[in-house]
């Protein structure tokens, strides 16, 4: 009984001189130029499948006020500007602010309209100082900018408050014949409900979905605008269950390329891939490639971890990832070869015990537009800040 009392207590220990050692000492380990973004004392952007950065080298960020808002800031070679305020935000995903890549000098982000007790998205025109306003909140861009996809913040905010808004009390949710994914036409700025939790509960229906509420989310649209991804997840009795499915942009041709186990995060390797971090009854947990419209699956390598993370690629080439905190509180930051299938550790991260929860810091790493640089999100020095890594010379992306 003693010997198996003393086990734990020595680990015990050994956990608790590894965490100060960390925490004073060590707080991140990188070979590479790690740079702090701003000069304020917390920064952040958001999820990982957007830029901070422009083709003009402008980084938007945001930072907390105490009032529940945050500003928008643009850094700029000369100056860093609050260009905006907003309250629509949660610390996962920002205020949905991200760069247009059709105009380099277009910002959206989202909004509270405290007339209308509804949330807006803002197009932004930082040469020319114009603003649009759209009716609906933004999710997911198209790169050609001629329309985007929306969904319901506020459903978010009652069954998944990581990433929902709350600038207004939630009192009741429209029903599944109501709800689900919204067309934005940019143009015309038409909307459009294109799929509906109802058509979602009726295509391939399971019996796990029997009393459970449902919703949708991490939308992504491929990069030629032709198709989206997105997640449909239920919870009721019999547990929480999940499916990718795939449509038209218009929301026709729905296709379900894995459930409903495991799905966690995915983006567009290209028109017709989609790298997945999820569970596959022939992989297990593993970083996988799903071909769209097609039973198709390949693992993407045994050197990745089997550990959930944050997937995005660049130039069909390479692929950046993350894991979330380990026992000692290290996340890591990982670059992969998609081609010759070679795995550089750009970084670990300590991340602080205070951060839990819906106030967690995942890395989420994004890739600039020109690729020679890695955004990442960070505690490691005690407050969370956005940082990057600069790739010159780790790869040869510059001098493409």
């Amino acid at each position: 009984m003693i010997s198996i009392i003393k086990v734990p207590l020595i680990w015990l220990r050994y956990v608790y001189l590894r965490f100060i050692k960390n925490r004073l000492f060590q707080p991140y380990y990188s070979d590479y130029r790690i740079e702090k973004v701003s000069t304020q004392e917390v920064s952040f952007f958001g999820y990982y499948d957007v830029s901070p950065e422009n083709l003009n080298g402008d980084i938007i960020y945001c930072s907390p006020n105490r009032d529940k808002s945050i500003d928008l800031h643009i850094k700029t070679r000369d100056e860093d500007k609050i260009i905006a305020t907003t309250q629509s935000y949660n610390l996962q995903q920002g205020c949905m602010e991200q760069w247009g890549y059709a105009q380099r000098n277009n910002l959206y982000y989202n909004r509270f309209n405290a007339n209308t007790q509804s949330y807006e998205a803002i197009r932004a025109n930082t040469e020319e100082g114009l603003n649009d306003i759209y009716p609906l909140p933004i999710y997911a861009l198209s790169k050609q900018e001629d329309f985007y996809l929306s969904l319901n913040f506020e459903r978010l905010a009652k069954m998944r408050p990581d990433y929902g808004y709350f600038c207004k009390p939630v009192d009741s949710l429209p029903d599944n014949e109501n709800d689900g994914i919204w067309y934005v036409d940019m143009l015309t700025k038409s909307v459009k409900l294109i799929i509906t939790l109802r058509q979602l509960i009726d295509f391939k229906p399971s019996d796990t979905m029997i009393g459970a509420q449902h919703k949708v989310n991490h939308i992504d649209i491929s990069p030629d605008g032709q198709r989206f991804m997105f997640l449909h997840r239920w919870i009721g009795p019999a547990g929480r269950y999940m499916r990718l499915i795939t449509a038209n942009a218009d929301g026709s041709d729905l296709y379900i390329l894995n459930g409903d186990k495991m799905t966690s995060h995915s983006f567009w390797r290209d028109n017709n891939h989609i790298i997945s971090f999820c569970y596959t009854e022939q992989f297990g947990n593993a970083y996988v490639e799903f071909t769209d419209h097609s039973n198709s699956i390949r693992k993407l390598s045994d050197k990745l971890p089997v550990r959930d993370g944050h997937p995005s690629t660049f130039h069909n080439e390479w692929m950046v990832t993350d894991t979330y905190p380990d026992l000692s509180r290290y996340s890591r930051l990982l670059l992969y070869n998609l081609n010759t299938d070679k795995v550089i550790a750009l970084g670990r991260f300590y991340q602080p015990l205070k951060y839990n929860g819906v106030k967690r810091i995942d890395l989420h790493p994004k890739w600039n537009m020109d690729g020679t640089r890695i955004y990442f999100e960070s505690g490691h020095n005690g407050k969370r800040n956005l940082y990057f890594v600069e790739l010159a010379g780790l790869t040869n992306i510059n001098s493409k």
